[in-house]
């Protein structure tokens, strides 16, 4: 159904090549992505006989370590049981403090064949994880991470000119970071304005060719961190990240961080449990200009961070 799609995922955004190795997989969360996860191995063998792919069962929370049954697929059996003889598997597993240069070259001793392409489909993100981590920065596979993925994304915001969105993210990304301040406003009453004196825009192009280069598809996004005690003004949310709201909520910032919620609406208080649990989370972490000409859901993160307005 997406094979013209999945084709050019896999040469373009991946550059997947005849003597590559790539390793593709999904958890159980959703039925659908275990069909496009089919269709991804269908169409990879055309161009490799190397592909593999995997099922797991869903770790229920972004950037949590995926489960053990994926290491041994990836690294293959005797580099975990030589982590767990060390005692730093469990360590990772659990996000507790653990020696990564040592994990590291376990890994580089006893790994098997290592994948160099990632496609991960999972429904819960793997980016922030010492999996990817360890995949992108030691054996420099590339990475493609697709949280949260709909499988009609194929033909709206990943069915783009990929040469497009990488020049105009790059250009964006560029007077990010010859700039020194932003002002943001918009109809539904956000007026808020913050600093990125010194800070650099980083592109998100959705090529991820060279060697150790991870990012999320579909991509399309230029983005930049404010300076973190800047911020002043009102931000209007009118979408958490999975629904439109059935009430605005406004976040009032002061000194960068949000002081104050005014709404009412469930998302509010989800948002009160979170800056009550993490105080840091109420700074602005990242300000976003999309790039994907044919991104449009505004109900998914995924894909509405990439809308070629402004996000934050």
């Amino acid at each position: 159904m997406f094979e013209p799609q999945i084709q050019k995922l896999l040469t373009i955004n991946l550059a997947l090549k005849g003597n590559e190795y790539l390793l593709a997989f999904t958890d159980d969360y959703r039925k659908e992505l275990s069909e496009v996860l089919k269709e991804i191995e269908k169409v990879a063998k055309g161009i490799t006989p190397e592909v593999k792919t995997i099922v797991f069962p869903s770790t229920g929370q972004h950037g949590k370590e995926p489960p053990e049954v994926l290491w041994v697929e990836t690294f293959g059996k005797k580099a975990v049981e030589v982590l767990k003889e060390e005692g730093i598997f469990e360590k990772v597993l659990n996000k507790e403090p653990y020696d990564y240069e040592k994990l590291a070259e376990i890994l580089k001793s006893y790994s098997e064949k290592v994948p160099n392409v990632v496609i991960a489909l999972s429904h819960y993100s793997t980016t922030h994880t010492t999996y990817r981590k360890v995949l992108t920065d030691v054996f420099k596979a590339r990475y493609a991470s697709m949280p949260l993925f709909e499988p009609e994304m194929f033909l709206g915001p990943m069915d783009v000119d990929w040469d497009y969105v990488a020049k105009l993210s790059t250009d964006i990304a560029e007077v990010l970071t010859e700039g020194e301040y932003v002002e943001v406003s918009s109809p539904y009453g956000v007026n808020l304005e913050f600093s990125i004196k010194g800070r650099k825009g980083i592109p998100d192009t959705g090529l991820l060719t060279e060697p150790g280069s991870y990012g999320n598809l579909p991509a399309g996004e230029a983005f930049i961190a404010p300076i973190e005690e800047s911020a002043f003004g009102k931000l209007v949310i009118l979408y958490a990240p999975n629904r439109k709201l059935e009430r605005e909520i406004t976040l009032y910032f002061k000194d960068g961080a949000v002081e104050r919620i005014e709404g009412f609406e469930d998302y509010r208080y989800e948002l009160e449990r979170v800056f009550d649990t993490y105080p840091n989370a109420r700074y602005i972490a990242e300000f976003g200009v999309g790039t994907n000409p044919k991104a449009r859901r505004a109900d998914n993160i995924l894909e509405a961070e990439k809308i070629m307005e402004l996000s934050t």
